[in-house]
């Protein structure tokens, strides 16, 4: 599987509430990046929502570390794993993965369901 492939659009109106939730409550000065951000690609696998960030259509991807760690609950209640990585500047992820490793993650958890790991 490719670590990620093309996907150049704006963010949709869920990934900015996502962001906005675990940004006001983890990492607030990025909280006014959220407007300017791109989504410039996504993960290979083409099922889960992990998304890439770029500040433009045209940014290269970036690698970043872990800034934001956090557990959520999918429709069926399976865990969730979410992490935001980043560099000091911006957020360069939002990845989102199966805890136990047996659920495919399709979608964005519910925010009411998440929790700090």
């Amino acid at each position: 599987m490719k670590y990620s492939i093309t996907d150049k659009r704006e963010l949709s109106n869920s990934e900015i509430k996502f962001l906005t939730h675990l940004f006001e409550k983890e990492k607030s000065e990025w909280t006014n990046l959220i407007g300017n951000l791109k989504v410039i690609a996504r993960c290979g696998c083409e099922k889960c929502p992990t998304i890439i960030f770029g500040k433009t259509l045209e940014s290269e991807i970036q690698k970043g570390k872990l800034m934001i760690d956090y557990v959520g609950k999918g429709e069926n209640g399976e865990l969730i794993g979410i992490s935001v990585l980043g560099t000091n500047q911006m957020p360069t992820e939002l990845e989102f993965y199966s805890i136990d490793g047996e659920s495919d993650i399709t979608k964005i958890p519910k925010i009411d369901t998440l929790k700090s790991n």
